[in-house]
C-alpha cells in the first residue's frame, strides 16, 4: 500500500507541474481572452538537439564489388529432411539436380570464404509449392535473414543486403514455411542502401498539432533511417515500474526510450464489469514524458460494448476478440444497427476524455488504435479483433470516424496517428495517418530484420512514411536490419513471455546476447540518449543554419 501511494503521489506531482501549461482546446474551448492570458504564461523554448548526430550510421559497403560465390544447390550439404531430387516437376534445372526443403528441420549449407564484413545479395534459383512463404538464411547455424518463396517453377529470388561476416562461414538455406526447391545459389556484393526512402515530411496530418507534438514528430522524421528507437510494452500496465523495464535496465544497463501502454481497462464495458487500474495509464503517460523525457505509445484493446459480449462462451474480458463478441461493425456503420453505432460513439467519447488528460498536460502520444485489424494477411478473413472482422470498408469508416472526433471535435492535438492495419489495402489514406507500422511475431530466436513485412506494409502508400515495428516477439538484430535497409523507426517488444521468464529477462524468444547487443548498439536510441524532446527544433534545417552546424 505504501508503495502504491508513493507512485500515485509522484504521478500527481507530474500533473501539478503541468497544470499551468496550455492544454488542448477540446470541444469546450475557453474564451479568446482566457486563451491569450494562458499563452502569455508559456515559457520561451530554447531549442536544442543535444548530442544527437544525424550524420551517424550512414553505412558504406566494404565488400569488393567483383566478389562472387556460385554453387549448384546439390553440391551443398543437406541435413534434416532435406533431400536431393532430379525430377522435372518444377521445370528444367541446372546441374545434376536440386534440393528439396520440406520442413523447418530441412537445410542445405555451403562453406563460403567471405572477403569482408559487409552487405551481400544472395540470389537463389528456386521454386515453391506455395508463393510468399517465409524461409530462412543462416550463418553458422544462426538465422540472419529471410526470403519468400517464389512460383511453382524455377526462377530467381534475391535476399538483398544480407549482413555477413568476413572469413570462412557456413551459409545455410533453411525451411520455415511451405515446401521449397533450390536449384542454385549465388552470393555477390550488394548495392548501397537507397537513403531517399527515409526522407519523410515533418508535416503531421493534423495541421493544428501542438508544438510538443510537432517537436516529437520532427525528431522522429530526423532520426528515421539513421537510428532505431528502443521500445517496450509495459506488463500489467505498470508503466516504468513494470518488471519488463526493470529487467532490461538491470541486464543491459539501458532503459527503453518508448513506453508502450494499453487503454484496455478504460473500455466502458470493462469498467462496467469492475475492471480497474486503467485510470493510472494517463498518469503514467504524463510522468514518462514530463519527468523522464520518454516517448509514449498508446494502443487500445477495445472491449466491445457490453450488449455484445460473451458470444460463443467467451468471458466479458475477452470482448475485443472477434470470436467472443456478436458485434457487427458493418451493421453499426451502415445504419442497420443504430444502437451499435451510438454505443461506438459513446465509447469513443469516453476514451477521448481519458486522452484529454494527457493532452491537457502537453504530452505528445504515438496513438495506435484499431491495431492488427486485418489479422494475418496470408490468411484472408482471419481478423482476430472485432474492429476488423466485418472487413476493410467498415474498418476504414471507423478509423475516419475516430480521427474526425478526436481531431476536430475534441481537439486532441497531441496525437501522432500510427496506422497498424497489417494489410496495405486497408489503408485509410495519408490525410488520416502519420506513421505506418507492423506487428511482427517471428519464430523464437529469429533475429532477422523481417524485411518481407517492412516491404509489404511500405506498399500501403506511394508517399514516404515512417515505418515502425509497433509490436514484436523476437527482437531483430539492429545492425543486420540497418545493413539490409530494413530500418524500422522503432521496435516495441511485447510484454510477458516475450520479455520475461520467471520474472527475469528471458532468452527464450530473444537471446540474452541480442538483448544486450541491441540496447547497447550505436544504432539504437535508448532513454538516456534522447535529446530533450520538449525543446527539440520545430525546423531542423533552420535550427542548423542559425547555429552554424
Amino acid at each position: 500500500m505504501q508503495r502504491t501511494m508513493k507512485r500515485i503521489s509522484a504521478l500527481c506531482l507530474a500533473l501539478i507541474m503541468t497544470i499551468a501549461a496550455v492544454g488542448c482546446a477540446g470541444n469546450n474551448s475557453s474564451s479568446s481572452e482566457t486563451s491569450s492570458v494562458a499563452e502569455e504564461k508559456v515559457p520561451t523554448v530554447v531549442e536544442s538537439m543535444g548530442n544527437l548526430d544525424l550524420d551517424a550510421n550512414l553505412t558504406e559497403n566494404a565488400v569488393p564489388s567483383d566478389f562472387s560465390f556460385e554453387s549448384e544447390a546439390e553440391n551443398g550439404t543437406v541435413s534434416g529432411t532435406a533431400t536431393v531430387l532430379n525430377q522435372k516437376f518444377m521445370g528444367d534445372y541446372s546441374g545434376d539436380g536440386f534440393v528439396s526443403i520440406d520442413s523447418a528441420e530441412a537445410e542445405v549449407t555451403y562453406e563460403v570464404e567471405l572477403p569482408a564484413d559487409g552487405s551481400y545479395d544472395i540470389t537463389l534459383v528456386m521454386a515453391g509449392d506455395t508463393e510468399n512463404m517465409k524461409n530462412l538464411i543462416t550463418v553458422d547455424g544462426e538465422t540472419v535473414s529471410s526470403f519468400q518463396s517464389g512460383a511453382d517453377s524455377f526462377g530467381e529470388i534475391v535476399a538483398e543486403k544480407v549482413l555477413l561476416p568476413s572469413g570462412t562461414h557456413t551459409i545455410g538455406i533453411k525451411g520455415s514455411e511451405g515446401h521449397i526447391f533450390i536449384d542454385s545459389i549465388k552470393i555477390t556484393a550488394a548495392e548501397p542502401v537507397d537513403m531517399s526512402q527515409f526522407e519523410v515530411s515533418n508535416q503531421l496530418s493534423n495541421p493544428n498539432a501542438s508544438d510538443e507534438t510537432k517537436r516529437l514528430y520532427n525528431f522522429l522524421t530526423d532520426v528515421y533511417g539513421k537510428y532505431i528507437i528502443s521500445g517496450q510494452s509495459s506488463g500489467d500496465n505498470e508503466g516504468k515500474d513494470s518488471r519488463e523495464f526493470k529487467e532490461i535496465q538491470a541486464k543491459t544497463g539501458k532503459t527503453p526510450a518508448i513506453l508502450a501502454l494499453d487503454l484496455i481497462e478504460l473500455s466502458p464495458s470493462r469498467l462496467a464489469h469492475g475492471s480497474g487500474g486503467g485510470d493510472m495509464v494517463p498518469l503514467q503517460a504524463i510522468d514518462w514524458y514530463t519527468n523522464e523525457n520518454g516517448i509514449v505509445s498508446l494502443c487500445w484493446h477495445w472491449n466491445a460494448p457490453d450488449k455484445y459480449l460473451c458470444a460463443n462462451g467467451g468471458a466479458w474480458w475477452q470482448g475485443f476478440y472477434s470470436e467472443y463478441t456478436s458485434f457487427d461493425l458493418a451493421k453499426a456503420m451502415d445504419g442497420s444497427d443504430p444502437e451499435g453505432y451510438e454505443l461506438i460513439v459513446s465509447d469513443l467519447d469516453a476514451i477521448a476524455q481519458n486522452l484529454k488528460q494527457i493532452c491537457d498536460a502537453n504530452v505528445p502520444v504515438l496513438w495506435r488504435p484499431l491495431h492488427e485489424a486485418a489479422g494475418d494477411p496470408k490468411y484472408p478473413g482471419n481478423a482476430w479483433f472485432w474492429w476488423g472482422s466485418a472487413g476493410k470498408e467498415a474498418y476504414i469508416q471507423l478509423w475516419k470516424l475516430m480521427y474526425d472526433k478526436f481531431t476536430n471535435e475534441y481537439g486532441l492535438d497531441n496525437l501522432i496517428w500510427v496506422w497498424n492495419g497489417q494489410n496495405p489495402s486497408w489503408y485509410p489514406g495519408d490525410e488520416y495517418v502519420d506513421i505506418i507500422s507492423y506487428d511482427c511475431y517471428p519464430d523464437k530466436l529469429d533475429s532477422s530484420s523481417q524485411k518481407e513485412f517492412y516491404d509489404y506494409i511500405k506498399e500501403s502508400t506511394e508517399t514516404n512514411k515512417i515505418i515502425a515495428m509497433s509490436e514484436n516477439g523476437s527482437l531483430f538484430d539492429p545492425e543486420a536490419a540497418f545493413n539490409e535497409g530494413t530500418r524500422w523507426a522503432w521496435f516495441a517488444t511485447w510484454n510477458g513471455e516475450f520479455t520475461l521468464k520467471d520474472r527475469q529477462l528471458s532468452g527464450e524468444y530473444t537471446s540474452l546476447e541480442l538483448w544486450n547487443k541491441a540496447y547497447n548498439s550505436e544504432i539504437v536510441l535508448t532513454l538516456d540518449e534522447l535529446p530533450d524532446l520538449k525543446s527539440y527544433p520545430l525546423d531542423t534545417e533552420k535550427y542548423l543554419a542559425e547555429n552554424n552546424k
